[in-house]
Protein backbone atom coordinates (compact mmCIF):
# COMPACT_ATOMS: atom_id res chain seq x y z
CA UNK A 1 0.00 0.00 0.00
CA UNK A 2 1.13 3.52 -0.72
CA UNK A 3 2.04 5.72 2.28
CA UNK A 4 -0.55 8.29 1.16
CA UNK A 5 -3.30 5.67 1.28
CA UNK A 6 -2.20 4.58 4.76
CA UNK A 7 -2.47 8.19 5.98
CA UNK A 8 -5.92 8.56 4.42
CA UNK A 9 -7.07 5.34 6.08
CA UNK A 10 -5.74 6.48 9.45
CA UNK A 11 -7.64 9.77 9.22
CA UNK A 12 -10.83 8.02 8.11
CA UNK A 13 -10.52 5.54 10.97
CA UNK A 14 -10.11 8.32 13.54
CA UNK A 15 -13.10 10.15 12.08
CA UNK A 16 -15.24 7.02 12.21
CA UNK A 17 -14.18 6.27 15.80
CA UNK A 18 -15.55 9.65 16.93
CA UNK A 19 -19.03 8.16 16.61
CA UNK A 20 -18.79 5.51 19.32
CA UNK A 21 -21.79 3.39 20.09
CA UNK A 22 -22.38 -0.25 20.78
CA UNK A 23 -21.32 -2.27 17.77
CA UNK A 24 -19.60 0.67 16.09
CA UNK A 25 -16.25 -1.11 15.73
CA UNK A 26 -17.47 -3.76 13.24
CA UNK A 27 -19.29 -1.09 11.24
CA UNK A 28 -16.24 1.19 11.04
CA UNK A 29 -14.02 -1.78 10.16
CA UNK A 30 -16.38 -2.87 7.38
CA UNK A 31 -16.51 0.65 5.91
CA UNK A 32 -12.71 0.89 5.84
CA UNK A 33 -12.29 -2.61 4.43
CA UNK A 34 -14.67 -1.81 1.57
CA UNK A 35 -12.85 1.47 0.92
CA UNK A 36 -9.51 -0.36 0.69
CA UNK A 37 -11.01 -2.90 -1.71
CA UNK A 38 -12.33 -0.11 -3.98
CA UNK A 39 -9.00 1.74 -3.92
CA UNK A 40 -7.09 -1.46 -4.72
CA UNK A 41 -9.24 -2.03 -7.82
CA UNK A 42 -8.52 1.51 -9.06
CA UNK A 43 -4.77 0.94 -9.20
Amino acid sequence: MKPELIDILRMRWLRLRIYRYRGSFPVAYRILRNYVRIEAKRE
